[in-house]
């Protein structure tokens, strides 16, 4: 690894503010002296910045939202144990059943259009 791939790895803490003093003057050399490095320099900024700005984004979800999210997650998570199930138990006369239950349901577009 070259030095300027060294000092491209400590970037993201020099950003943060996390380099001891000496690796800190380090890195601050390097930049002086690899316009390469500073334009990485930029782009780590400004990332922090983005990442600062959602981080105090708050995302609330209703109460509604939330319950049909896990309602849809627990429904989809017992359907599909209940399929590993009766395709062990089955092999290929459970996949038929399901199938025929709906899990393997074609589109309205592909039947036909009915």
């Amino acid at each position: 690894m070259s030095a300027t791939d060294e000092v491209l790895d400590l970037l993201p803490a020099y950003v943060a503010d996390e380099l001891a003093a000496a690796e800190r003057e380090r890195v601050e050399r390097a930049l002086a002296a690899s316009p390469r490095l500073h334009d990485e320099l930029v782009r780590y900024r400004r990332l922090f910045v983005l990442l600062a700005a959602l981080a105090d984004e708050e995302v609330a979800l209703g109460a509604t939202a939330e319950r049909r999210m896990l309602r849809q997650l627990a429904i989809g998570w017992y359907l599909g144990g209940v399929a590993r199930f009766v395709e062990g138990v089955a092999g290929a006369y459970g996949r038929a059943l399901i199938h025929y239950l709906g899990g393997g349901r074609a589109p309205r577009s592909q039947q036909g259009g009915r």
